[in-house]
């Protein structure tokens, strides 16, 4: 990627913005309702339910606070101690993912823009937001959101956002840069519909290997952090990452504009369901820099001793074709039959040191949804995938849920859940020539059965699983890939919910697990996060003020090391951690439509024993002030 690419972004969104707003002069066929600044969003699921599922954009004050994405999206993760960078899921349940290629390597994802997750705004008038934070040790967060209906149902929009932050050791900087470009249009009638986007994401981290000397953070022997002795003096991540992907549709059947068209609906129609293609190309490259590969913090140097400079290239092709049966109903409730099919065919490049292999894949898929009563429900998806490396790789999902009474007046809803998989592991765990770490094995296909009870009620949530899992594939104390042959067992049980009292609310997240059976998997068996708020508001509900404390718990146990040359985290037996409460106190405060906060994050580190680590050899944040600004823009 460009050196320039930081001058390259603003320019982008300044051509945007000037484009998109000389579209004002274009006459304006939308009918512009009482609640124009309302502002929903939706996934690219076009051929779930026939009728786009709108989700509102969340205006609420609390939880303002968390704008990390590691925060804001999982709070269960292990991270290195600065924000952006890499993390590992401490609640690793289901296990399943998703099926064909996986190269295997995923503890940068939660920081990277992907498909999925990329939100298509449908609005009345144009919609931006700005986020910005300031942290502790020069920290900088931005955030831009912007959307706007061009002409008639034809949309355009981004998302950007930037995250710095130097960290206070040495070696420790995070680089990040996200953006996607969104486009939607749908016919008036709604019978054909296509979106697409454009992503990009530049991830740069430095990797210092964590502290030498864990007794000197311990002991507070030096209150400068940045003197710090550390592993690697001159290391670094980069991901750099472009993608486009278009989906569009078309209803095989006619469909009344409107509920009240009796003369349509009068008629004898035969349904025939939706179709939709998908086309996806994505390329990732991946680059682990060492300018001192003898440093002595690797075993092993395979290729140069003067230079690390391992560089891996993912590219990919999908197609996928999908037939449903939606039932096109405005309230979005299911057929009491919903049929789904798909197939989808996957091209993979994977390019490390000029070693290239080239996969080709094709998946079949179906689904169903039954729904004889309004109360009772049962989903099930099935696949199988055929071609090169995850040939024979089949998963299967069952939930059965039942409402206890009716839809509007009940006592909660109970579901069964059951998931059942043959998964070959990620082709790193294979496949895998770099300078300091080299391997090039088969393991088994992994296996999985579990089954999880599951009850919500209003906001309460709760249940417990129990999975058996065979042939399970993780890195050994040297870092490299290791195969259990045994099965073990996995017992998960959760409580989360959200309690009011007067204006104050609690609310929780909760989880134990256990693994029984094996020591390779190492999880801690209690982790807790409790947040409680103090809502109230003044000057005529014009403002609204919200102060509150946050405190997050997880056991003691022997949490998995780091290593910075694959990004992936290891058995290590030579350090317990855990056993320490974090506390964050906070002020959100909501203005109109800006929405800013003030945290004082980690503030019992000056007053407790100083081992706050998530990840040995890596200390967490010291305590830190931090500031943030959030504002909605209409026209």
């Amino acid at each position: 990627m460009p050196k320039n690419l930081n001058n390259l972004f603003p320019l982008l969104l300044l051509f945007c913005l000037l484009f998109l707003n000389l579209q004002a002069s274009l006459p304006d066929t939308v009918i512009v309702k009482k609640d124009s600044t309302r502002v929903g969003f939706f996934y690219n699921d076009l051929e779930k339910y026939g009728i786009l599922k709108q989700h509102p954009a969340d205006t609420n004050i609390t939880g303002i606070q968390n704008y990390d994405p590691l925060l804001k999206y999982s709070g269960f993760s292990a991270s290195l101690g600065n924000i952006g960078q890499n993390s590992r899921n401490l609640l690793p349940h289901p296990f399943v993912k998703n099926s064909g290629f996986d190269y295997g390597i995923h503890t940068s994802d939660k920081y990277l823009y992907q498909n999925d997750s990329v939100k298509y705004y449908k609005i009345l008038k144009t919609f931006s937001q700005l986020q910005y934070v300031q942290g502790a040790k020069k920290e900088l967060f931005f955030h831009v959101k912007f959307s706007r209906n061009i002409y008639r149902s034809f949309n355009l929009g981004f998302d950007f956002r930037v995250m710095n932050s130097p960290g206070a050791y040495s070696r420790q900087k995070t680089n990040h840069i996200n953006f996607f470009l969104t486009g939607q249009y749908f016919t008036k009638d709604k019978r054909y519909g296509v979106i697409a986007n454009f992503l990009l994401n530049r991830l740069m981290n430095y990797e210092n290997g964590g502290i030498k000397y864990d007794s000197v953070f311990e002991q507070n022997l030096e209150t400068n952090r940045d003197l710090y002795d550390v592993n690697l003096a001159s290391a670094q991540n980069r991901i750099r990452e472009s993608g486009f992907y278009m989906k569009h549709y078309f209803n095989l059947s006619k469909h009344p504009r409107n509920t009240k068209d009796s003369a349509f609906l009068a008629r004898k129609n035969i349904e025939l369901g939706r179709i939709s293609y998908s086309f996806e190309y994505n390329r990732q490259i991946q680059n682990y820099i060492d300018e001192d590969p003898k440093s002595g913090f690797y075993r092993n140097i395979y290729l140069d001793s003067l230079n690390t400079y391992d560089s891996l290239t993912l590219r990919k092709i999908v197609n996928e074709v999908t037939w449903t049966n939606p039932s096109f109903r405005p309230d979005k409730t299911f057929r009491i039959l919903q049929l789904e099919a798909r197939f989808k065919q996957q091209y993979i490049e994977v390019s490390l040191h000029d070693e290239k292999k080239y996969l080709l894949q094709f998946i079949p898929s179906a689904g169903l949804s039954f729904n004889p009563l309004p109360t009772l429900h049962l989903d099930a998806a099935a696949d199988y995938v055929l071609g090169d490396f995850n040939e024979g790789d089949v998963s299967l999902r069952v939930n059965l849920s039942q409402t206890l009474g009716n839809v509007d007046r009940n006592a909660g809803t109970i579901a069964l859940k059951a998931y059942y998989a043959i998964q070959k592991p990620g082709w790193f765990y294979e496949h895998y020539h770099g300078n300091n770490f080299r391997w090039d094995t088969s393991w088994q296909k992994q296996n999985l059965i579990s089954g999880c009870f599951d009850y919500t009620f209003r906001k309460l949530n709760t249940g417990i699983s129990i999975s058996r899992i065979n042939h399970f594939v993780y890195l050994d104390t040297a870092a490299t890939p290791k195969q259990i042959n045994n099965e073990f067992g996995y017992i998960y049980a959760y409580l989360n919910g959200e309690l009011n009292l007067w204006r104050f609310k609690l609310k929780g997240e909760f989880a134990y697990q256990t693994i029984q059976g094996t020591n390779v998997l190492r999880l801690p068996a209690f982790i807790g996060n409790l947040a409680i708020y103090f809502t109230q508001n003044l000057f005529k509900n014009a403002a609204t003020i919200q102060p509150g404390l946050n405190f997050f718990y997880n056991t003691r146990y022997a949490a998995n090391g780091y290593i910075p040359a694959t990004r992936m985290f290891y058995l290590q037996d030579q350090k317990q951690i855990g056993n320490y409460l974090y506390m964050d106190v906070f002020l959100n405060v909501k203005i109109q439509r800006a929405t800013l906060f003030v945290k004082y994050s980690h503030f019992n580190a000056a007053f407790m024993e100083r081992n706050y680590f998530m990840v040995p050899n890596y200390p967490m944040q010291d305590a830190a002030f931090k500031f943030g600004v959030n504002w909605r823009f209409f026209d």
